[in-house]
């Protein structure tokens, strides 16, 4: 008998449960993310990487006169200033009409020339794609990537006139190209003193002090023509045609809960949004999750133990919204696993990137352990100052990076994360009055 009075207590208790599962699980619903009045953010807009003006005017805007090819309307330009003995230009010319044949849509490369002295066919390699690029710009590249490509096979030929037999040849084998046009082109004056004074004109700016010199979107470029380089810039300037032009409106209500519900290639992390403790960043996520800002974003930046960067829809670390927001101020600190915090620029720049941050205490108690273990003995800290300092990393990183929110589902998913991983929606739900 006393099994039979069991079951109404068990059953009783299970519908209990049930109940209070399902009221918690409808006590949130997903928001209608819309103004509230007239108000904005208050911050500053970006306009993003624009041409450099002082460039622009030293060098001269890309006109028909240069050697193009891809669309005037492309998101990325590379100008290149070479020369076509020279090795490294070699390199770099081959790579980027590679990169831009694999982004024809996206992609403008522009040539021009700067035959260095000591170059002694530079000028007549120059001549001999030009003449070629005079009866179709097309032919000027199709020689550039001749010239570039058995660059060791006439560079070391001893004279001007075995270097002229021999791109002569080259050239009576391309059919699409008249060649007795093309010798007539290759041997004009008018041309080669043309390009001579371009060379001096360019020598006289400052800015090409050697070969080869690049400028993306007429901004000075530094860096490398890998194709993994390269992306970051198309994937930026492609996201820049995106920018917000005005800050965003105020769309959280103060006086209510917000979470947000983020599904992630790994899994699913449920972020509660800390409106009363960061305001503004909590309005500007929740903002560009409802515009669908972050679907898709990559986490482009992970440290094992340490955080997992996202929020760029570029997709490298440098892309922004299009505007900055004067960032909050609170007492919140990392330590546990799970803080979001916003990535910034400096004092008041902040625009999309967040990060996760993984059991922060073990992270800086494990560096400074290993430092301090490696240290003279006579230099060694104790346990408890060890302790002080890692509260003192902790104090400084919450200063520099406030935190917005914490992940209360899902956080064993940080550890995991790797940069192959993204986001794949955030739904922001509210808490039911």
């Amino acid at each position: 008998m006393k099994k039979y009075r069991i079951l109404p207590l068990f059953s009783a208790a299970l519908a209990l449960v049930t109940v209070v599962t399902g009221a918690f699980a409808e006590s949130w619903k997903e928001a209608d993310v819309a103004p509230i009045g007239n108000d904005r953010m208050e911050g500053t807009i970006f306009v993003g990487i624009q041409p450099n003006a002082s460039i622009v005017e030293r060098l001269g805007e890309i006109s028909d006169a240069d050697w193009a090819i891809g669309p005037e309307d492309a998101p990325l330009t590379i100008l290149m200033y070479s020369d076509f003995q020279c090795p490294y230009c070699s390199l770099a010319g081959l790579a980027l009409l590679e990169y831009q044949a694999a982004h024809a849509d996206e992609v403008r490369y522009v040539y021009r020339h700067f035959p260095l002295p000591y170059h002694a066919k530079a000028p007549a390699a120059a001549y001999a794609a030009n003449a070629a690029g005079k009866q179709d710009e097309a032919l000027f590249f199709e020689v550039e990537h001749l010239l570039y490509e058995e660059q060791a096979a006439w560079a070391q030929l001893e004279t001007d006139e075995e270097f002229e037999a021999w791109i002569r040849e080259k050239i009576q084998a391309i059919d699409s190209i008249d060649y007795e046009q093309w010798e007539k082109d290759f041997n004009d004056e008018t041309m080669r003193a043309e390009l001579a004074a371009a060379f001096d004109e360019a020598s006289a700016t400052g800015l090409i002090e050697g070969t080869p010199t690049l400028f993306l979107n007429m901004n000075s470029f530094k860096g490398g023509w890998e194709a993994a380089t390269l992306d970051k810039y198309l994937s930026y300037f492609k996201l820049q045609r995106e920018f917000y032009t005005e800050l965003p409106p105020i769309v959280i209500d103060a006086e209510k809960d917000y979470r947000a519900v983020v599904e992630t290639t790994k899994g699913t992390l449920t972020i509660d949004l800390l409106e009363s403790d960061a305001p503004a960043a909590v309005n500007n996520f929740v903002f560009l999750a409802s515009e669908g800002w972050y679907d898709g974003n990559p986490f482009y930046r992970v440290e094992p133990g340490f955080i997992a960067e996202t929020g760029d829809k570029a997709g490298s670390g440098l892309g922004n919204p299009g505007y900055y927001f004067a960032g909050d101020e609170n007492d919140l600190l990392y330590g546990e696993i799970g803080m979001v915090g916003m990535v910034n620029g400096g004092e008041d720049k902040n625009g999309s990137k967040f990060f996760l941050s993984d059991d922060l205490t073990a992270y800086y108690t494990g560096k400074i352990t290993a430092l301090n273990e490696s240290s003279k003995e006579e230099n060694r800290i104790s346990e408890d100052q060890i302790s002080m300092e890692v509260e003192k990393e902790l104090a400084k990183l919450s200063a520099a990076y406030p935190i917005f929110g914490r992940v209360v589902e899902g956080a064993e998913l940080i550890p995991e994360l790797t940069t192959d991983d993204s986001i794949v929606s955030v739904r922001i739900e509210v808490k039911s009055e």
